[in-house]
């Protein structure tokens, strides 16, 4: 016989794994949604944890659990915040709307913790009860958007950090080579100088502002839906329930959380998410632009422009002996390629909400939190394994610079626009630079021109 207990619930009874701390309808989600073996982060089961902790700490200090209930609840969601019961939440990603299986995964997991600090069985639910006591004057409804809310909180740090030390990096490159002269491209055409360092500093300034959107766009998530219940009314919470809930998720989690103005549009609208999602996706385009440029840059060794050269990280084929890739930047860009394409997911999601409700806040939940993963370690790879060793091939950047036609904007203000595009075109033909041609026609002395083009 297999090591089974059976529990019931309104739909019947249902067969759970003896030693499982979930219970019947988690059992019966893990029977219907079998479909991608992905399952969500950490962040957020520590998030979701925080919820039910806060929670539980609501309920007793308005009197509605005991003490001695509260106390083994209290322990249970600790413990489920620590990673004890991972083994036991590992629902997957793609589920029945609005993330009730996750909400009971936790309720149940929590509630049989408790019952068994009491000295109770698995699935009993003799002292403590899913429903009753751990989602006491909750919904699904209100608890999954502010565990997302919070687990999206809880991860912006790391990703700024790794934001922060690339822009770090770009503006020491920006100040060592401040003064080395280069060609400035548009069109992939050469144009006019530029400096190294101008140039490196403005992708500093590129992630710096990337950045400060996504602080901007991540203070709407500091207000919660919490407290609405099903459909934003509130109903069987007590008249305090809400206020009490935010000010203990503020002092658990160190963020000024307040309360929605109206909680039944917390309910139906996820464009928070949405609006957060899209600061992640212009860091996404940020990212992408810079990855471009550094491996155009780094084109060569020998047939190309090689004006930098990345930190070789691995070999670059399985068939050509000594070829080295730009490993990292193309990692990244793929990396940037998903943010886009989850950017797109919770922009559909957002979309789908039908009167007092969005049911998709798990897909996007989910896309949110691996986008933000995924920048925080692909950020981290960039400065570690390319930024950080980077080489400025001066010599290369001096003799292409040398070789280009950008001076000729320079000798516009003195020659004339149509004579400057006849040296240049002249130039071109007898593959020699502009500086011998100007100087062949004597149109001025060398000390003038180097005056004037550097």
């Amino acid at each position: 016989m297999k090591n089974i207990r059976i529990e019931e619930d309104s739909m019947g009874k249902v067969e759970v794994p003896s030693e499982a701390y979930f219970g019947g309808q988690t059992a019966r989600a893990q029977h219907n949604f079998q479909i991608s073996k992905h399952v969500v982060p950490a962040i957020f089961r520590q998030a979701l944890g925080m919820v039910k902790l806060a929670a539980a700490q609501t309920n007793t200090s308005l009197g509605l659990i005991d003490k001695k209930l509260s106390k083994v609840i209290v322990q249970a969601c600790e413990e489920f915040i620590d990673g004890k019961f991972d083994a036991d939440f590992t629902l997957d990603v793609f589920q029945a709307g609005a993330g009730t299986s996750y909400n009971m995964n936790a309720n149940e997991i929590i509630a049989n913790r408790a019952n068994e600090l009491l000295g109770g069985k698995k699935g009993e639910y003799k002292f403590v009860h899913p429903n009753n006591h751990v989602n006491m004057a909750q919904s699904t409804n209100d608890v999954i958007p502010t565990a997302t809310r919070v687990a999206t909180l809880l991860s912006i740090p790391g990703l700024l950090q790794s934001l922060n030390n690339c822009e770090e990096t770009f503006e020491k490159i920006a100040k060592k080579h401040a003064k080395l002269i280069k060609v400035g491209r548009t069109h992939l055409e050469d144009a006019v100088p530029i400096t190294l360092g101008q140039e490196f500093d403005s992708y500093k300034e590129a992630l710096h502002k990337a950045g400060e959107f996504i602080a901007n766009q991540s203070e709407d998530l500091q207000t919660l839906g919490i407290g609405g219940t099903a459909v934003g009314t509130g109903i069987n919470t007590h008249a305090k329930y809400r206020e009490t809930m935010v000010k203990n998720l503020t002092k658990m989690i160190g963020l000024h959380f307040q309360s929605g103005k109206n909680l039944t549009e917390m309910a139906n609208n996820m464009n928070g998410f949405l609006n957060f999602s899209a600061s992640l996706r212009s860091l996404a385009v940020n990212t992408l632009n810079i990855c471009s440029d550094l491996k155009l840059m780094n084109m060569g060794p020998k047939a190309g422009i090689a004006e930098i050269t990345l930190p070789g990280v691995q070999p670059g084929s399985s068939i050509m002996p000594g070829k080295v890739n730009p490993s990292i930047p193309e990692c990244l860009e793929m990396i940037c390629m998903q943010v886009l394409g989850n950017d797109k997911v919770i922009e559909i999601a957002c979309q789908k909400s039908n009167f007092e409700l969005n049911v998709f806040c798990p897909i996007i939940m989910w896309n949110l939190l691996q986008s933000m993963e995924i920048l925080t370690n692909g950020l981290k790879m960039l400065n570690e394994f390319a930024l950080k060793d980077l080489q400025i091939n001066e010599k290369q950047i001096k003799k292409l610079f040398e070789e280009s036609l950008c001076t000729a904007t320079s000798l516009s203000p003195k020659l004339g626009y149509a004579l400057t595009a006849e040296i240049v075109k002249t130039a071109l033909k007898k593959e020699i630079t502009i500086k011998q041609e100007v100087l062949s026609r004597k149109l001025m002395s060398e000390k003038e021109l180097d005056k004037l083009i550097g």
